[in-house]
């Protein structure tokens, strides 16, 4: 089992390279019992502090963590602006 700095290096590591969908992926593939909102909010919260924790609680409507519809793509829509591959666009030194 991983510690869980282990676990939040990974995902730092891994924050600009993959999808949210992908990171959660990746994030429960790393624990034993998987993956679960309460994951999802635990270690995204301390991996990426800059992520609101209201954005957080809303993610438990993605459906592979709870009984909302929300799809991968709207997931990774929702958590984009924080967190994910393609977020950190440069304009003139300041990240946008």
């Amino acid at each position: 089992m991983m510690r869980d700095e282990d676990v939040l290096n990974v995902l730092r590591a891994k924050e600009k390279l993959l999808t949210p969908v992908e990171l959660a992926e990746l994030l429960g593939g790393m624990l034993e019992n998987g993956i679960s909102h309460s994951v999802i909010v635990f270690y995204f919260k301390r991996a990426f502090p800059s992520i609101p924790l209201r954005a957080l609680l809303e993610s438990g409507l993605w459906w592979r963590v709870g009984k909302g519809g929300m799809s991968d793509q709207e997931f990774n829509e929702h958590l984009k602006p924080w967190v994910g591959r393609g977020v950190a666009a440069c304009n003139g030194g300041h990240l946008v």
